[in-house]
């Protein structure tokens, strides 16, 4: 993804394009699907999105809660997104859960990253905002040690052990106050919670002897 591409992610979307949501008390900020999905073409007109699992009859899989977990693809780089449903009949729950797995996999690349930032300042749960203390961060030289992000064999193995239930991924990451992608030390918790939160019958069975750091 070249600079100018990236910046014109970031930029702030205008105030005209800027709704407020009641919740817990106060008004959000957000911006509609349909405005991101402007942006999105903007950017890159060829831009595309594909669910990460498929039913029987090659549907986009809906976990049990009726959330959706996607790839966005944007200038030829990809990242993963998950949207709850909304609405009380089954069209608007799948239309919604569409939409806010778009501009959560957007949020991705910045897209609102502004207003999401504000939104997660107020979602923060209370065992987290009262106590949590962000790990320090390692420095070499006095510059700071980038953590690299979870392999893939980590990356695979998580999905195997939550299936359709991929909202497990997300309130671990909630409850951790994690907003970007996992690091390979916070996989590796997460699959040990996963070990202890899902019934799973031998989830190591498939993985390579070499491990899951390569």
């Amino acid at each position: 993804m070249k600079p100018e591409q990236s910046n014109a992610l970031l930029a702030p979307f205008p105030k005209s394009q800027i709704q407020q949501l009641p919740k817990g008390g106060i008004r959000l900020d957000y911006v509609s699907h349909g405005n991101v999905t402007r942006r999105l073409l903007e950017v890159d007109p060829e831009w595309n999105w594909e669910p990460m699992a498929f039913d029987d009859q090659g549907l986009p899989l809906f976990d049990e809660r009726g959330g959706l977990w996607i790839k966005l693809t944007v200038c030829g780089v990809t990242r993963i997104g998950y949207g709850e449903p909304q609405g009380s009949d089954t069209y608007d729950r799948i239309k919604g859960a569409i939409g806010n797995s778009i501009r959560v996999a957007a949020m991705r690349f910045g897209v609102a990253l502004d207003l999401w930032a504000k939104d997660m300042d107020h979602n923060i749960p209370a065992e987290v905002s009262s106590d949590y203390k962000p790990a320090p961060v390692r420095q070499v030289n006095g510059l700071p040690l980038q953590t690299p992000s979870m392999t893939k064999k980590q990356s695979d193995l998580i999905l195997k052990m939550v299936g359709p239930n991929v909202h497990y991924i997300e309130e671990f990451k909630h409850s951790k106050g994690i907003t970007s992608t996992l690091n390979v030390a916070q996989a590796s918790e997460l699959i040990e919670h996963l070990k202890t939160t899902i019934p799973i019958k031998d989830p190591w069975a498939d993985i390579p002897k070499g491990g899951l750091d390569d």
